[in-house]
């Protein structure tokens, strides 16, 4: 499956990328993969490495950081709906990746990466406090309808996983359903829904097959046979 990438800015998707290559770097450069033309953003900001089934995200050193689901990271193995952010930007990952137990530390770059361009200096402080307040200003739930009864789960994490695996939030089962068949992602904006099975043929919202769709208060979501309303907000006690 060929790794995507969707850049966006304050919850406004600037652009999409598909990848199905052994290396791609994101920067300031124009000869960048993904290329930002961002005074925050490093000429050679960071960089994923597809080898072997998995998909390592390593920071170049950037002077601002880059950051996973809110977490600064040098080196990280990324999964399905994983949010890389850079300054202000989003990158969210969508590709099928084998989780690591232990990481590399990135081998050092070539000493003039930002020769010949200057990085605007942002303060780290500000950097983590926006990541920690992007990843919990909007709150939602689900209702989830489960043999006759209904129960909430709450959507807390900047990542809420549907699949056949034991790490999902909510297990899928059933011949040939994927290891991950669906999430829901968190963003400053709200949530939306992604199907990231190769299939796309198991994501419905209010009767209709969806690949990538926002989701809105009240509606109606089913995934393969489990049915559920999303909500805004928490539930009145």
């Amino acid at each position: 499956m060929p790794m995507k990438l969707t850049l966006s800015l304050g919850g406004r998707t600037l652009e999409r990328y598909e990848f199905d290559k052994p290396l791609i770097r994101v920067g300031r450069n124009e000869d960048c993969d993904v290329p930002i033309d961002n005074l925050g953003i490093s000429r050679y900001h960071a960089e994923i490495i597809h080898k072997d089934g998995f998909y390592l995200l390593r920071d170049l050193q950037s002077n601002n950081g880059t950051f996973v689901n809110g977490r600064r990271i040098t080196t990280h193995a990324l999964n399905d709906g994983d949010e890389v952010s850079i300054g202000k930007f989003s990158l969210v990952f969508t590709g099928n990746s084998i989780d690591l137990s232990e990481h590399e530390k990135p081998d050092d770059k070539d000493e003039d990466d930002d020769f010949g361009g200057m990085t605007m200096q942002m303060d780290q402080q500000a950097l983590a406090q926006l990541q920690r307040e992007k990843a919990s200003r909007i709150r939602g739930y689900l209702v989830v309808e489960r043999n006759g009864k209904k129960e909430n789960l709450f959507l807390e994490k900047a990542c809420f996983i549907f699949g056949k695996f034991e790490d999902a939030d909510i297990n899928v089962t059933g011949w040939f359903t994927p290891r991950k068949l669906a999430v829901i992602l968190r963003d400053e904006s709200g949530f939306r829904l992604m199907n990231v099975s190769h299939k796309g043929k198991d994501t419905w919202v209010n009767g209709k097959q969806v690949d990538d769709v926002r989701l809105a208060d009240n509606d109606e979501i089913v995934i393969k046979d489990i049915k559920m309303r999303f909500m805004r907000g928490s539930p009145v006690r």
